[in-house]
């Protein structure tokens, strides 16, 4: 039966002002092939840097095989680590570098020549044994590190985006061979990567991470077809996210027609997030669909055609097809109830306030925020006038709860509900509720820290609001 070889525990990591994890709890269990995934800046590297010892959390407990591990050097911990450049000796050839470790260790000739021919085997560079660095291809060097990392037999493997400067066919053949080596060695391997195939490919779980946080885990399939958040259904593979309704259990409502689903648990007329990845729709004749619209675009892709269709309601929606079809073409779509998939929208908490100077608005007398407020393209919105009545929106899942000294101000926790990957938690800071979506477990009656950053604060002119309605 498997164990828990790595635990994290309340991991925060912060460089000066700018903090990279917030309130991190990850564990993972022995043998498992484990991927962090998320964009550039995530904090994916920097979690496996603390895993391997290279780096401190500023709070938090990591805890190795049930020992906590957080003070213990690096080359004292039963992990390797595989980087993304490939750290050779230069002056040693591919039987040396593999053989290095070993040799500090002051094994036999006889033991470190069966260990490096074995792990040479793994790799597929046993005739390769007395080549030059220098000589090797991109992909041989790779291979060279990674028979390096688990000669030493580490319980833990750590691989920081080690295929990214392959080439796309290379890449893809090492996945798999990445995969029959960690199932075939017994390791545990934590996979760091920004390539949605990669995770896809390889993994038994993946950890699908954004800004310092967890926003889904999961098993491959269950990530790509059930993302929780519209951040991983936009993350992991295309899709067409739009508004929906739930009008009742497997009835949901978009372009203002009724589909069946597999979806339940929502409430009556509950507003929803619904997902269609570009695969799962169908083009037909118009006569046999209810969702209907013309060819806008297209391009070919090799295997598919990817059509963008721009139906009566003025959406695009993406369609990938084996069959193609002229431009200009009025068409129907239709999608299987099991290819629906149905979020629930992200919580808003939703204030009337008034500008303080240009980086504050008051809330309430209690809660006055900082905000920043720049537009996609980088150029600076109108300045709002001091006294000038706006609406603030702040997501419930962008209010950080956090120490009282670091916070912004504090409240008193009345409620919790349990959602599906976190909890929903309603605080009370004089009157003013506040809620946060959060994964720590709080209690009911405690006090505690709110803390949101300036850039998550949302500000709009409530004449702009009236005249957009």
């Amino acid at each position: 039966m498997s164990k828990i070889l790595v635990e994290l525990k309340n991991i925060c990591k912060s460089f000066g002002e700018q903090e990279v994890l917030h309130d991190f709890n990850l564990y993972i269990m022995e043998n498992e092939f484990v991927t962090l995934l998320g964009p550039s800046g995530c904090g994916k590297t920097t979690l496996l840097r603390m895993i391997g010892g290279f780096d401190s959390p500023t709070s938090g407990e990591i805890y190795f095989d049930g020992k906590l591990i957080n003070d213990v050097e690096p080359n004292k911990r039963q992990i390797n680590t595989v980087f993304q450049r490939y750290a050779l000796f230069p002056h040693l050839n591919v039987f040396g570098n593999v053989a290095f470790g070993l040799k500090l260790l002051k094994l036999s000739k006889e033991e470190i020549e069966k260990r490096v021919m074995d792990a040479l085997r793994q790799v597929h560079l046993e005739e390769y044994r007395d080549r030059k660095i220098d000589t090797l291809s991109g992909g041989q060097m790779q291979r060279v590190a990674m028979a390096r990392a688990i000669i030493l037999k580490p319980k833990l493997l750590l691989l920081d985006e080690p295929l990214a400067a392959l080439d796309r066919k290379l890449r893809q053949d090492l996945q798999y061979e990445l995969k029959d080596m960690q199932r075939s060695l017994g390791i545990t391997f934590i996979y760091v990567t920004h390539d949605q195939e990669e995770a896809l490919t390889m993994s038994d779980t993946v950890v699908v991470m954004n800004e310092g946080r967890i926003l889904q885990i999961g098993t491959p399939e269950m990530i790509y077809n059930e993302p929780k958040t519209r951040f991983v259904a936009n993350f992991i593979g295309e899709s067409t996210i739009v508004d929906g309704q739930m009008v009742k259990d497997y009835i949901v409502k978009f372009e203002g027609v009724n589909f069946k689903c597999t979806y339940t648990g929502f409430s009556k007329n509950e507003e929803v997030d619904v997902v269609i990845r570009p695969e799962d729709l169908l083009i037909v004749d118009e006569k046999d669909s209810k969702l209907n619209g013309v060819i806008d675009s297209k391009t070919f892709q090799g295997s598919i055609h990817e059509i963008n269709i721009i139906v009566d309601s003025g959406k695009e929606y993406t369609v990938h097809t084996t069959k193609d079809y002229p431009l200009g073409l009025r068409v129907g779509l239709t999608i299987d109830p099991e290819n629906i998939t149905v979020m629930k929208k992200p919580g808003i908490n939703t204030y009337s306030g008034v500008i303080i100077d240009s980086k504050t608005v008051k809330i309430s007398d209690d809660m006055v925020l900082e905000y920043e407020r720049v537009q996609e393209d980088g150029l600076p919105f109108e300045e709002f006038d001091e006294g000038e009545e706006v609406v603030v929106r702040i997501l419930t899942q962008d209010v950080l709860l956090d120490d009282i000294e670091e916070s912004d101000f504090e409240g008193v926790i009345k409620d919790i509900k349990k959602r599906d990957m976190y909890y929903d938690v309603y605080i009370e800071v004089n009157g003013k509720e506040i809620i946060s979506s959060t994964s720590k477990i709080h209690h009911v009656g405690e006090t505690t820290g709110i803390w949101i950053k300036p850039e998550k604060v949302m500000i709009s002119n409530e004449r702009e609001e009236e005249e957009s309605e």
